[in-house]
């Protein structure tokens, strides 16, 4: 509820300020940050083009359409042969009836009556034989084809082309589980540097108040004639130091708020307070149970596996050149009344296809693929040995700051009694003003060296556990309150 409420509350309101956790800063800017959202919609892409690849598996429909209008109509005329039949027909009747007249005992026919009869029989055979020419397409016409298409074998080329688009989506998801982490990363780090400055500033206020109480003690002291103005004066010039350096991490605390805010995604001139202090929290996790963490988890190692999957669909698409591909296609026609007599309604087949030959260019792809997920192999490697080393430096790291904010302690121990003996030195005229402020100094150094270790220790935490894959353990480790 206090999640929801604060989140509500930066939605709506540029007035009053905002107190926000570690978790709530998280939450803010995995859903507002910029590069997430660039991401994400990568993410959109890599889903659709997944989607795309599984479409090569159906079947393609096609609808063409078209209207057509000709100079003139496309006929067959064959009127030449039909001419040459009746003459070749008239020529064999006008003998026939020259044949007959002579059987019956009469004279051979005249040339004149074989004019006759030749015209007479060419006039029967032109009526009666149909003339020989037929419109094969209309001067306007139209036609409207649906056409298919169905790969049947295409030598596993689709199948690893899916394949590569499905580990292409799976890579898009690291890749914005990767931005995520750096931001969780990064928010965690400008988190803990405004909680830094915090506690610095309060530390700055103390001492400047102590140095003040310091300095109306020496005036007093001063006007009773137990001290010099010498050590009024040293008095004066340490609230003046103690005054400037709290000034200046104020402005760093300003500077430290506007980073955390430019991170989540937030307007810059919103208005949030932080009222986490640096306070110890032990981790429990080895350096063996963190390194297979990173094997399992690490983001980067994970893309890399990816690359190496792609790579080996990139080379099944290579190799398919070498195959033929087989289709079946068909074709039907809506508009059957602008057919002509030789173009059919309907039609389906078979369709193979191999390259014989295109100048080596295919063996040179295939070599080019092969060679590539040699390349990932070694990077793989490469990186792996990179991630070990990062995880083994981030744990040194984090032992090293947890070990120097426990050696402190003892220092800040031996400030605060020096403080206490020093200033009651100065009060019974035992002391000086001087060792009075080179004891509030050494323990505002004390405190300071404190919150820096364990600022250290946070941010050296923080790199670990993002180099493992996890960067919200951090937030985990700071909830508990058991250590």
């Amino acid at each position: 509820m206090k999640k929801v409420f604060v989140l509500l509350t930066l939605a709506i309101s540029t007035i009053h300020s905002q107190s926000l956790t570690l978790e709530d800063a998280i939450d803010y800017a995995l859903k507002h940050n910029e590069q997430i959202k660039q991401y994400e919609a990568k993410l959109f892409q890599k889903e659709y083009q997944n989607l795309e690849a599984l479409g090569n598996f159906l079947p393609q429909i096609n609808l063409n359409a078209s209207y057509t209008h000709l100079n003139d109509p496309i006929a067959i005329d064959l009127d030449p042969i039909r001419q040459a039949m009746i003459q070749l027909q008239s020529k064999n009747q006008v003998e026939f009836a020259n044949i007959y007249n002579l059987l019956q005992g009469n004279p051979q026919l005249t040339n004149e009556q074989r004019n006759f009869l030749f015209n007479q029989y060419s006039s029967q055979l032109n009526s009666l034989i149909p003339p020989f020419t037929k419109e094969l397409k209309k001067q306007d016409y139209k036609t409207a084809t649906l056409v298919g298409i169905q790969p049947i074998f295409t030598g596993g080329k689709l199948l690893a082309t899916k394949r590569f688009s499905s580990l292409d989506e799976k890579a898009a998801e690291v890749e914005l589980k990767q931005i995520k982490d750096e931001v969780t990363k990064e928010v965690t780090k400008k988190y803990l540097a405004v909680v830094l400055m915090n506690d610095v500033i309060k530390i700055r206020n103390d001492v400047v108040e102590s140095v003040k109480r310091h300095r109306d003690r020496a005036d007093k002291m001063l006007k009773q004639g137990l001290i010099s103005n010498h050590n009024l004066l040293r008095a004066e010039v340490a609230l003046a130091d103690a005054e400037k350096n709290l000034f200046e991490d104020k402005n760093k605390l300003e500077l430290a708020y506007l980073a955390l805010k430019n991170e989540m995604g937030m307007d810059l001139n919103e208005t949030i307070v932080i009222d986490d202090s640096l306070i110890f929290h032990d981790f429990a996790d080895s350096l063996d149970y963190l390194s297979t963490l990173a094997k399992n988890n690490n983001s980067i190692l994970q893309l890399i596996e990816l690359k190496k999957q792609q790579a080996e669909q990139k080379y099944n698409v290579e190799r398919s050149s070498f195959l033929p591909t087989l289709a079946a296609f068909g074709k039907y026609e809506l508009y059957p009344e602008y057919l002509s007599t030789l173009e059919p309604r309907w039609a389906v087949g078979l369709s193979l296809n191999i390259n014989l030959f295109n100048g080596m260019r295919d063996y040179a792809k295939l070599q080019t693929a092969d060679y590539l997920i040699e390349e990932v192999n070694s990077l793989q490697k490469n990186v792996e040995s990179k991630i070990s080393l990062m995880i083994n430096k981030s744990f040194k790291d984090v032992i090293n700051a947890r070990e120097k904010y426990f050696r402190n302690k003892t220092t800040v121990a031996l400030a605060v009694e020096n403080l206490r003996l020093n200033e009651k030195r100065f009060e019974t005229g035992l002391g000086t003003s001087l060792e009075v402020v080179d004891a509030n100094l050494a323990f505002e150094k004390a405190l300071l060296d404190s919150e820096s270790s364990l600022f250290e220790y946070y941010s050296n935490l923080t790199e670990l556990y993002s180099a493992a894959g996890n960067p919200k353990n951090v937030l985990t480790i700071l909830k508990n309150k058991e250590n």
